[in-house]
């Protein structure tokens, strides 16, 4: 396809070796400026901020640049507005519609109304039927493009659902060697697998079901029937599957941060991946089930990052769903300890919170710690297959604390399938007992700080167990709220935040929606969300509240993530009888096959 030349450049930045250090956000990025090379755009749809503390962004962005035939530059969506400022780069500040490419970066579902934004200001059709070849191709992945992206493929020319590592490099090659766009969207899906185009599918994604209500599910009449049934499980009506690309091993891969600035979540910190997925199949996650099974980055070339950071940088931080669950995990923190740096962990678990861990936090200053119980009552972590007691929490509660790091944040779900009163309860009953093992160790230390409690509406996701399900009336939550509200108004150094039952909303609409959604996307960039929820009353209801059937088509059923939808199924009938699953024993899958 024809290339649009490149501007020149007189901005850059500082290089450390193969990492780049950008101070500010003003800085910009040393970037190729050979004429006929595919100019392309990683799109981030939200702030600087946000998507420079994605790994994944930094992943993609150090990939496409290292692709010969390609210059790649970051555009990030802004909550400042004004008439004359138009989405550009940061490398170059070229306009987001000058490019030839433009790949959207997406992580969360509550983005694509920013994507949408974006393409507006930009005076770039919205939808992909209005373009032509005189505008740039619109791509996006990411993960959550591959759960379900039906909510907004009428504005997305193709999707590349899965790693970027498989798709981006015979992705660009394709589309160099071709001279029509038309027939390049025509033959990709062909060509490359994992690539998906709306337009050559069917118009409409699968329709709505009628679907059952809650009522029926927590009367248990639905449950006896899907019990008196066989699992028989319909796709929707796609004409054809996409299969999500994996690697097949990390032998070669390191994903690492690219660029090191102060202007992100984690401030100045080097990330380090060290597994893809989790095996311990919570039911309610969607890292543990279209990552199986999980892989492991070897310790060397977990070492070879950490070398990389030295100079740059005293702050690492270690990324993972299952940071504990690393094989060479405590070898791995003794060798940056080693190298005199600063360790942080993405996520704890309260069972595996070891010593090894502890003498990390403690050797790095760290003075928060988080732990995610997600649910009060033994009951429902055996729901949600949460493989933790509470001895555990209260134990890693107790280590924390004696090892100087003094406050501490709580994540908890409500609304979460088969929860009752009762559950509730032991919540505030579980975050007491908490307080007390947590004030009787600040008080040895005379130093006493802050528990965060934050609480979260469940939304059920796609290619989880608890796809089929409903969100929880929002009566229903907010009677639950109070309750936890009144149980700890009288626990002083509790502080509780809760998320928005509206964004929580919105964000299941956008999660379990059809292409329909796309309509309520641009009308809430138009009109706001509130007029757009209100005129579209049945309709939302129908996805976010009405719960499915266990073989209704659900619209990302045309999306292969190498996980059985049966499987799934069965896991959603043992929540229902409390019945817990082991993990997955993170073997290869011709070995085990349990969920294939």
């Amino acid at each position: 396809m024809k290339k649009r030349f490149k501007p020149q450049d007189g901005y850059g930045f500082k290089k450390k070796g193969e990492l780049i250090v950008e101070p500010a956000l003003k800085s910009r990025a040393i970037t190729r400026k050979n004429r006929g090379l595919i100019k392309a755009a990683i799109v981030y749809p939200n702030t600087y901020q946000a998507g420079m503390s994605s790994l994944g962004f930094q992943v993609i962005y150090k990939l496409v640049n290292q692709i010969h035939s390609v210059s790649c530059e970051r555009v990030f969506w802004s909550r400042q507005k004004s008439d004359f400022q138009y989405p550009a780069s940061i490398e170059t500040g070229l306009k987001l519609d000058k490019f030839d490419i433009i790949l959207f970066s997406i992580s969360f579902e509550n983005d694509y109304l920013n994507l949408v934004d974006l393409l507006a200001q930009s005076g770039i059709p919205l939808r992909s039927s209005h373009r032509n070849h005189i505008h740039p191709l619109v791509v996006a992945g990411g993960i959550a493009c591959f759960l379900n992206p039906e909510p907004i493929a009428p504005f997305i020319d193709c999707f590349l659902l899965g790693e970027a590592e498989s798709l981006l490099p015979p992705f660009f090659n394709a589309f160099s060697n071709s001279e029509k766009r038309d027939l390049f969207l025509q033959n990709l899906e062909k060509s490359i697998p994992g690539s998906y185009v709306p337009e050559n599918q069917l118009e409409n994604g699968p329709g709505i079901s009628p679907g059952i209500d809650t009522a029926q599910k927590k009367s248990g009449k639905t449950a006896e029937k899907e019990k008196s049934e066989p699992l028989h499980i319909l796709r929707g009506k796609h004409q054809k599957s996409i299969r999500v690309q994996y690697l097949d091993n990390l032998e070669n891969v390191t994903s690492t941060t690219a660029i090191l600035t102060r202007e992100t979540a984690f401030k100045d910190t080097f990330l380090i991946e060290t597994l893809k997925g989790c095996p311990h199949g919570c039911r309610f996650c969607s890292a543990g089930f279209i990552y199986r099974p999980p892989r492991i980055y070897p310790a060397q070339n977990i070492y070879s990052a950490i070398d990389n950071a030295s100079g740059k940088t005293d702050k690492i931080g270690l990324v993972s769903s299952a940071i504990a669950d690393h094989p060479d995990i405590m070898e791995i923190c003794r060798y940056g300890l080693s190298q005199n740096f600063k360790l942080s962990f993405s996520s704890l678990r309260a069972d595996k919170l070891n010593s090894g861990f502890i003498h990390a936090l403690s050797e790095s200053k760290i003075k928060t710690a988080t732990l995610a119980p997600e649910a009060g009552s033994a009951r429902m972590r055996r729901i949600i297959n949460k493989n933790i007691d509470e001895q555990d929490i209260l134990l890693a509660v107790r280590k924390l604390v004696k090892a100087d790091i003094i406050n501490l944040k709580l994540y908890f779900m409500i609304g979460l399938p088969f929860e009752q009163i009762p559950d509730i309860h032991a919540m505030v009953e579980l975050t007491k007992k908490i307080k007390s093992v947590f004030l009787e160790e600040s008080k040895k230390k005379r130093k006493i700080g802050t528990i965060t409690l934050s609480l979260n509406p469940f939304i059920p996701k796609p290619c989880t167990p608890f796809q089929w399900v409903a969100m929880e009336d929002e009566k229903i939550l907010k009677q639950k709220i109070k309750i936890i509200r009144q149980g700890l108004k009288q626990t002083p150094n509790v502080n509780l935040n809760i998320e928005s039952l509206k964004k929580a909303k919105i964000h299941a609409l956008l999660s379990k929606g059809d292409r329909k959604t796309a309509d309520l996307i641009e009308s809430a960039l138009e009109n706001g969300w509130t007029y757009t929820l209100r005129k579209n009353t049945a309709y939302c209801n129908s996805i976010i509240y009405r719960e499915k059937r266990i073989d209704t088509p659900l619209p990302w059923d045309f999306i292969e993530t190498g996980i059985d939808k049966s499987f799934l199924a069965k896991e959603f009938l043992k929540a229902e009888k409390e019945t817990q699953t082991p993990p997955c024993p993170m073997i290869d899958c011709s070995r085990c096959r349990i969920c294939r």
